[in-house]
């Protein structure tokens, strides 16, 4: 019972980084921004004005029910409507840039909330879930991290009090209440989806190949005639998807997979559905989700402002791992990677502990700033999320998470691996040699010796080699 009771309390109350809420509130933000700007703001006197399409008598009635407020009446002016939706874009940058952010959250949720009062023929699902975020970003210390706050705070406790900037962390009770509320989402969702058996379009298959044909919703008409047995499968899967979220995503092992598939369905729903903002805004919610240390890596900065750096392993006599190293550091623009000679056997087994030589000889090693470390394939994958191009190239990201994808993967990294001496270009006896020892061939003690021995030669040719540029530098 007391393990029980410790569990619960560390799951409602242990602290968390502030860097998943941090990015959750910038991108509610920027959605925010976008709502308010594109679609609120032209809109203001038809929607919302006395003489709109609510009229007032309808007003009355809907604010009087139990649950139902709002700041504005039936004949509020457009001009103080309209400047109610600036006001609602100055909070939606407060949000991005972190500026009085929880009063910048509670006041896009109170007037947010009175817009979408004043007229709720225009609510969607996507308004009310935006609503829903910015009542809890009101209620979370978003801005102990990637704020104007935090900034300005830290250096009046430096000039006031000699102390450093506030602690990047919080009691985690306000996230669990967001993520509960996207949990609960999609399971209820899901079954009620389900519900109707295999009368409804979910179990019969035919819900995807139904909405491209709808024309209010279908975004584009070229897809509809997609047959339904060709979206039947994708339909399921969803559906499956959306009922064991819940369960899925509480499951460290499936958390990404559940993730990434889950920016695949609501991409997917953006590029073919009318849905406003509802993708980005359910999306925002994954962040909550999302490991601080994955979106620290993806800045470069610890929490206490150092550099982070992921080291990557490799065999410095393969021509093949050293073209692959040429490549990712074309891609490395922000300089967030470190390549280290895994023949260099003291450091590798300071850095690596467990991971043995012939280990390393057989694939490559990526260590992260947390001290985990991933080879082969999930070695490629660690490495994405600090690569720019596939901040642009998304999907590839969340495709290499999904279990079918990483399969394949891994298989297709094991076979280059083995076969990497039909591939190499060798300018030198000594890297053919050793390509020639790895291929197909156990490594024991005797192979070890001997490429032990080869990397010795190797060495010594490229210091001779070094010693008259060196000479003459």
């Amino acid at each position: 019972m007391r393990a029980m009771l410790a569990a619960f309390s560390d799951f409602w109350f242990k602290a968390l980084p502030a860097h998943p809420a941090a990015a959750f509130r910038i991108t509610l933000g920027l959605v925010l921004m976008l709502d308010a700007g594109a679609t609120l703001l032209p809109n203001v006197a038809q929607w919302f004005g006395p003489l709109g399409l609510y009229e007032a008598s309808d007003y009355t009635w809907w604010i009087d029910r139990p649950g139902r407020w709002g700041m504005f009446e039936a004949d509020t002016s457009v001009e103080v409507l309209r400047w109610a939706v600036i006001g609602l874009m100055a909070s939606a940058y407060g949000l991005i840039f972190g500026l009085c952010t929880r009063l910048a959250a509670l006041a896009a949720f109170v007037l947010l909330t009175s817009l979408h009062h004043r007229n709720p023929n225009i609510l969607s699902a996507a308004d009310i879930l935006l609503r829903s975020g910015l009542f809890y970003l009101a209620l979370m210390p978003s801005w102990r991290a990637w704020s104007l706050d935090r900034l300005m705070l830290g250096r009046l406790a430096r000039v006031w009090t000699n102390f450093g900037p506030p602690a990047q962390a919080f009691s985690a009770w306000s996230v669990r209440l967001a993520q509960v509320q996207l949990c609960l989402l999609y399971g209820f969702t899901g079954l009620e989806k389900a519900q109707h058996g295999f009368d409804g379009d979910w179990l019969n298959g035919s819900a995807i190949a139904r909405s491209l044909r709808f024309v209010t919703i279908a975004r584009v008409d070229w897809l509809s005639w997609v047959p339904v047995r060709a979206t039947a499968p994708v339909t399921w899967l969803t559906l499956l998807w959306e009922i064991a979220f819940p369960l899925l995503i509480v499951w460290r092992r499936t958390r990404p997979a559940t993730l990434a598939f889950g920016v695949l369905v609501h991409a997917g729903i953006f590029l073919t559905m009318e849905v406003t903002h509802f993708s980005f805004t359910i999306l925002a919610f994954y962040w909550l989700f999302v490991p601080a240390s994955v979106l620290m890596d993806m800045r470069g900065k610890s929490q206490d402002g150092t550099r982070r750096h992921y080291r990557v392993f490799y065999d410095t006599m393969c021509p093949v791992c050293n073209k692959a190293r040429r490549q990712l550091t074309r891609l490395d623009w922000l300089g967030r990677l470190r390549f280290e000679d895994l023949h260099d056997r003291s450091l590798c087994e300071a850095s690596l502990p467990g991971v043995s030589y012939a280990d390393q000889l057989r694939a490559m090693y990526v260590l992260r700033p947390d001290g985990q470390f991933f080879s082969g394939f999930a070695a490629v994958r660690t490495l994405m999320p600090v690569l720019p191009i596939f901040w642009i190239l998304w999907p590839l990201w969340m495709l290499a998470w999904l279990p079918g994808f990483s399969h394949v993967g891994a298989a297709v990294y094991r076979f280059i691996a083995r076969n990497r001496f039909k591939y190499a270009a060798c300018d030198s006896e000594v890297c053919s040699l050793h390509l020639k020892l790895l291929a197909g061939r156990e490594l024991d003690e005797e192979v070890i010796a001997q490429v032990i021995a080869l990397h010795e030669r190797f060495r010594q040719a490229n210091t001779k080699g070094a010693a008259p540029e060196s000479a003459t530098a």
